[in-house]
């Protein structure tokens, strides 16, 4: 019961955050652990390997925990799932030292879509965990891993269908993924100028994943002194360096 409740809250705690901000925090905080790899690709026998290292210089117990990862109305939402099997679940490490954690996809079938997931990474706090020094605060840290199980589709180009409105003096953006795979975005901004790679006017630069038949949504406060009209929309996807206009053939009217 106390675990269930334990896992309860990280769920809510996680509908509360981006899930930016937690892969943020968990390739940030190198003095406190090293995980390898930040972003798991199951492979189609449904297995996979992540490598854990403790960085602190004191022991750490370390509890895994997987959930199921879904955006739905534009939004992050957790749920808790015994899709997958981590071995093991709860482990020690001392300083320095090193933890193979394996996973392991309890339904590997053959799935049209890509199946997304989190796995958290928590810091349990035990009696006795303290430095000792007066005036410093010791903090549980937790850390959040994508986890994304491919889809039968195979390789396929990933292909977004954008959306644009006005909306009292700001534009909303919406991006609907139609792939069968996630797509991350570093930017998403609105530009005035021409161009295949015109600078963004307006911007947003946190990081974004789009998963599989779901939609994530931007909103853009426009300055008094720019008209509404004519915006367009550009991009920085992960994989590329440029900045990019979407093609008006992607921007359809609203329907949102």
């Amino acid at each position: 019961m106390r675990f269930a409740f334990k896992l309860k809250r990280r769920v809510r705690l996680l509908g509360r955050l981006h899930a930016w901000a937690l892969a943020w925090v968990s390739l940030s905080i190198q003095a406190a652990v090293t995980i390898s790899p930040v972003i798991v690709n199951v492979s189609p026998d449904g297995r996979a390997i992540i490598t854990v290292r403790n960085d602190r210089q004191r022991e750490v117990l370390y509890q895994i925990t997987v959930l199921q990862w879904q955006q739905i109305d534009g939004q992050d939402r957790y749920e808790a799932t015994q899709d997958f099997i981590a071995s093991p679940p709860l482990f020690t490490l001392a300083p320095a030292a090193s933890q193979v954690v394996r996973m392991g996809f309890r339904n590997p079938v053959r799935l049209p879509l890509e199946q997304s997931y989190r796995l958290l990474l928590a810091e349990v706090p035990r009696p006795g965990d303290h430095t000792g020094e007066r005036g410093l605060v010791q903090f549980a840290m937790q850390y959040a891993i994508p986890v994304f199980v491919a889809s039968s589709q195979g390789a396929e180009p990933r292909h977004l269908v954008w959306q644009m409105r006005e909306e009292g003096g700001a534009l909303r953006v919406r991006a609907d993924n139609l792939s069968s795979s996630h797509v991350v975005l570093n930017m998403v901004g609105l530009t005035r100028q021409a161009g295949p790679t015109p600078p963004a006017e307006l911007s947003h630069r946190q990081r974004t994943t789009v998963l599989a038949h779901a939609w994530r949504e931007w909103r853009f406060v426009l300055p008094r002194d720019k008209s509404p009209l004519p915006w367009r929309i550009v991009v920085q996807s992960a994989d590329r360096e440029a900045v990019e206009l979407v093609p008006d053939a992607d921007v359809r009217p609203h329907a949102f």
